[in-house]
């Protein structure tokens, strides 16, 4: 299989790079627009780096990466559907909902294979709350996530200014990091969120997008949700990012911290505590390959434009309730 990767500058990019050495596979060439990492990685994977999304695009390959600025996603998704070429796109896809959902429809239209790396879905997180394990998704009663994570300084430092600057970016770390979560919501439960509420905060005079924020918001079936997010952490190498976990089910009540989760059942009076992998950065490879397994299967992919467009609904709609000082708002949803 014949990969192109596109502005590999992006920092999850370096999270891929295990299964692009699997067997079979070739990276015929890489871009970078923002001409930060594109020498070092072309080095490391001996493939020729491109000086344009536009001379890579002419190349032949079979699938496509997309790591490029959250404004010039939804362009280049357009490309690669134009040509039939499967690929796997970084969320939120697009700048905003409107590229987002013309992007899916185009692909849907197409017959295009995309898939969008909501990596909690193949998380150890997200198989502990699974009907396997006894958590229904009607069960689900009350859901809280705190994921805070590095400071924007981390943009700065590789390569990434753009993330800081809502007319590239589209958000900060509500978008960037609780859109995970949002989408973890809606699969758990099996219904989408329909209402929202959200507040958030920017601390340096020159970022336009939050670096703070919190969203309460329930879904079709009445199920609650708070999600906090922030780039607020003093993460280093060994210790990225502060998350916590409390989720309400009727058979049991979860907690989690660190790489610890609490479980206590609803007629035990013990509860159990097990090890669990948290760090996110551990999924991407998974998820990669399980892109690719679906693909080779014919299979839908396992989260795609349809979970991104939705989750960015969610999104648009909890700036809206911040802008007017925590309104509630309504979630516009896929048509």
């Amino acid at each position: 299989m014949k990969i192109a990767i596109f502005d590999v500058s992006h920092w999850h990019f370096p999270l891929y790079l295990s299964p692009l050495g699997d067997p079979g596979v070739e990276v015929v060439g890489i871009s970078d627009t923002a001409s930060f990492a594109g020498a070092r990685f072309a080095q490391q994977l001996n493939c020729k780096l491109y000086e344009s999304n536009e001379d890579l695009l002419k190349e032949d390959f079979d699938f496509a990466l997309v790591f490029s600025r959250h404004s010039e996603m939804a362009a280049l998704a357009e490309r690669l559907i134009d040509r039939g070429i499967p690929f796997l796109i970084e969320k939120p896809c697009g700048l905003n909902l409107q590229e987002v959902r013309r992007v899916r429809q185009l692909a849907e239209h197409r017959g295009v294979y995309v898939s969008v790396p909501f990596i909690i879905r193949v998380s150890d997180l997200a198989s502990r709350l699974s009907p396997a394990e006894g958590f229904t998704p009607e069960g689900f009663q009350h859901f809280s996530f705190r994921f805070i994570v590095g400071s924007v300084e981390r943009y700065e430092r590789n390569g990434c200014n753009w993330m800081l600057d809502k007319q590239h970016a589209g958000g900060g770390s509500l978008l960037n990091v609780g859109i995970h979560f949002i989408d973890l919501i809606a699969s758990l439960t099996g219904a989408p969120i329909t209402h929202v509420s959200a507040q958030s905060r920017t601390y340096r005079p020159d970022v336009t997008v939050d670096e703070q924020a919190v969203l309460s918001c329930q879904n079709a079936a009445g199920q609650i949700g708070v999600i906090e997010t922030g780039y607020l952490y003093p993460s280093t190498a060994e210790d990225q990012r502060d998350f916590a976990f409390s989720v309400s089910h009727s058979t049991s009540y979860m907690r989690g911290y660190a790489d610890q989760l609490h479980v206590k059942s609803r007629d035990q009076q013990q509860g159990r505590s097990t090890t669990v992998e948290y760090n996110t950065d551990e999924y991407y490879p998974v998820f990669l390959r399980r892109s690719w397994a679906d693909l080779a299967q014919g299979r839908p992919p396992f989260a795609g434009l349809r979970e991104a467009e939705h989750a960015i609904g969610v999104i648009e709609a909890a700036y809206r309730s911040a802008a007017n000082g925590g309104a509630p708002q309504t979630v516009e949803h896929a048509l």
